[in-house]
């Protein structure tokens, strides 16, 4: 049978094969092409609510092939959360893109762009970002105008997902702010919301990390939190402002 096969022309044998359904072993030149690469994603954050799909793209598009524009919007209102996922096809396209416009203004704000990274499994405890897996993080703010209020922090951070806590530390004579504030937001939403690391408030440039629960509380302990090099204490001894 074999050696039948063999001496049988080409298309002879190419009939043969069809007749008894025998799929040809593909050469080389027919194998498949390799998956396309999927791109890199950005963040591209602090947006201005009135920055479009369109926008993102003639802007971004400068650097290579868009492959995606995402812009989030709020689930009740539809109004746009004030950031958005911009895919370039190349990488070179990406990195020269996050050069060019990571604190560049559009349409009036200045933005914060970055390459996105794969999102943290909050609920496995993974590391980096709330690695304790709790399903609310504490944001530590430092660097802050004193002349920012509740409302402006809010304001800054709303963009990113509700905020079930703002709260800005006093001096305890004037009644001044002291500088740092902590937000509280969904696990998610603050991942999302670390992008305002070197964005402004009021003029500022703040610091934006988890807090961290304070150690050693010092003479007269109480409850405190920081950020990564600072903290804040609740209590006689509580520290001063602290940010990096």
């Amino acid at each position: 049978f074999h050696a039948a096969i063999i001496q049988l022309s080409h298309i002879e044998l190419h009939k043969f094969c069809l007749s008894y359904r025998i799929l040809p072993i593909m050469s080389d030149e027919a194998a498949p092409a390799p998956a396309a690469e999927e791109g890199v994603k950005m963040y591209v954050g602090n947006l201005s609510f009135d920055t479009t799909e369109d926008t993102l793209r003639s802007t971004f598009g400068e650097f290579g092939t868009v492959i995606d524009v995402f812009l989030p919007v709020h689930r009740d209102s539809g109004n746009p959360r004030g950031f958005a996922f911009v895919t370039l096809s190349e990488r070179d396209a990406a990195e020269k893109a996050i050069a060019a416009w990571d604190g560049k203004e559009l349409d009036g704000r200045t933005l914060k762009v970055n390459e996105s990274k794969p999102k943290v499994d909050y609920a496995a405890g993974g590391g980096g970002l709330n690695s304790a897996g709790l399903a609310d993080v504490k944001l530590y703010v430092g660097n802050l105008s004193y002349e920012s209020t509740e409302e402006s922090v809010r304001a800054a951070f709303a963009q990113y997902g509700e905020i079930s806590d703002c709260f800005l530390p006093t001096d305890r004579e004037s009644g001044a702010i002291r500088g740092f504030a902590f937000v509280t937001m969904a696990a998610a939403d603050a991942e999302k919301a670390l992008a305002m690391d070197g964005a402004e408030i009021d003029g500022r440039a703040v610091k934006v990390n988890e807090s961290q629960p304070k150690r050693g509380g010092g003479r007269g302990g109480g409850r405190g939190y920081g950020g990564r090099g600072g903290g804040y204490g609740r209590g006689r001894g509580g520290g001063g402002r602290g940010y990096y």
